[in-house]
């Protein structure tokens, strides 16, 4: 949900999809507001198994300390400590909320010794929809299925997060997880720029072949900023690119990996040369000069700007150009979980509802430009958001999420070997397809030796991939 500046991230992949539209708002990042909290009576329609016996668990009148784990920018989680989380510690003033604010990666570890020291506590956390699955692997998350109708009885989930649940209902035979943001990238441009040179923002990796040449050569700036630092930023938006263009990303080889990696290779010469320190976040230099596009970044991105007092006429944003074989956009996002063990079970109900609640939910639309997955968040926003929500909508109606392996860190740590040597040290284009086979055969052994044949058999034949409703 980019997803990430001295930002830690916000854009994540998620389950099986269906479209929505997205609804972004230009407000000061950190303001502080006192708002009463809603509710609706409209339900979600994702169901709980028959077999599971559904219960109220009563809220305690002791005072319990919970501690939530999530990975926000600093901006994002002045938000969270000085707007959301006030809130909720009014509505219930014998709950505290401890909040730590950790990298995906590191979270697991977090919970991994929460686990081994068998005193968990009453904890809660917001994570990566991708690095969940490392969790679930390792049984470090709580079975939450005879309390998720509880947490969703007054939410009604857009469809494409009521996917991720059945999703999750199928493959994991329960939930562990239960979705909390959304989040879907755009491209970025100096809209003045654009304008003064009479150019239209490119519709397909043709045009913005074209398009970058031409700045280059009326303006002598190399005009495209690429999340190329490294990291889950840039493996994010390679996958993105390599489905664009037909491929199936996990496997590195294919034809339309190897298309992809081709196509960018030509492109980055028309790259700003700080793109090998671009990742989320990535914005100063788009109405400065120093570029005049972002390939992708999220949408928090618009706030920022705002909030910085630019005029933020002057960006310019649409759902990208498409590529060879679509125009899909990774939908990205957070989830929320129990870690296995964890105490105070009522309390950490409360709060997972407080969060996924209307106007909690709201709230991260106004503050933060987090989508939400509420829907009922979206009614009777301000008018303002229009622009915004529309490129949103369209991105959505083409939309994929990965897969949520546990292995996916391993895989982007190869994925940005890759990326070093194809496009930052720039090896012969002859050797892109044996460069990116190696790195399949590299994939392949590491699930081998740590999981495997059979699960290196299903790697090999293509079962691990984008994922669509």
């Amino acid at each position: 949900m980019n997803s990430t500046i001295s930002f830690k991230k916000l854009a994540r992949g998620i389950g099986k999809t269906v479209i929505i539209g997205i609804v972004i708002v230009i407000i000061v990042v950190g303001a502080i507001a006192a708002i009463e909290l809603t509710s609706s009576h409209r339900s979600t329609t994702v169901t709980t198994p028959t077999n599971v016996t559904t219960t109220t668990p009563p809220t305690t009148s002791q005072n319990v300390t919970i501690t939530y784990f999530d990975d926000l920018s600093q901006s994002e989680a002045s938000v969270m400590q000085n707007v959301i989380i006030p809130q909720f510690e009014k509505e219930y003033p014998n709950i505290h909320i401890n909040y730590v604010d950790e990298g995906a990666t590191d979270i697991v570890k977090s919970v991994e010794e929460l686990e081994l020291s068998g005193n968990v506590g009453p904890v809660i956390i917001g994570e990566d929809n991708l690095v969940i699955g490392e969790l679930l692997n390792g049984g470090y998350l709580m079975n939450i299925t005879p309390y998720s109708s509880q947490i969703l009885a007054n939410v009604s989930l857009i469809p494409s997060m009521i996917k991720l649940v059945q999703y999750e209902q199928t493959v994991y035979h329960g939930e562990f997880f239960i979705p909390l943001r959304g989040n879907i990238p755009l491209v970025w441009y100096n809209a003045t720029l654009f304008n003064q040179m009479g150019i239209a923002p490119p519709q397909n990796w043709s045009q913005l072949m074209q398009v970058a040449s031409e700045i280059k050569a009326k303006t002598g700036v190399a005009p495209i900023m690429f999340q190329g630092h490294g990291g889950a930023s840039t493996y994010t938006e390679l996958y993105q690119w390599m489905v664009q263009a037909g491929g199936n990303p996990f496997l590195f080889n294919d034809s339309g990996d190897v298309l992809a990696f081709q196509y960018l290779y030509n492109l980055s010469q028309y790259f700003t040369p700080g793109y090998v320190h671009g990742y989320w976040g990535s914005y100063k230099g788009l109405l400065s000069g120093t570029y005049y596009m972002i390939d992708y970044q999220w949408p928090y991105i618009y706030s920022v700007i705002s909030s910085e007092g630019a005029n933020i006429s002057h960006v310019g944003f649409y759902p990208g150009p498409v590529g060879p074989a679509n125009g899909d956009h990774l939908v990205g996002g957070d989830v929320l979980a129990i870690p296995k063990g964890a105490t105070d079970i009522p309390d950490l109900i409360l709060f997972a509802k407080f969060l996924l609640s209307t106007q909690v939910q709201r709230d991260f639309i106004i503050y933060l430009s987090w989508p939400a997955v509420n829907q009922q968040a979206y009614n009777n926003l301000p008018s303002n958001i229009s622009a915004l929500y529309k490129a949103e909508e369209e991105a959505m109606n083409n939309a994929f999420f990965r897969e949520p392996v546990p292995w996916i860190t391993v895989w982007g740590q190869i994925a940005d070997k890759v990326f070093d040597t194809i496009i930052v040290d720039h090896a012969p284009y002859s050797q892109i397809p044996s460069i990116l086979s190696q790195a399949n055969q590299e994939m392949y052994n590491y699930l081998v030796q740590n999981y495997n044949s059979t699960i290196a058999q299903n790697y090999e034949q293509g079962v691990y991939g984008p994922l669509y409703g």
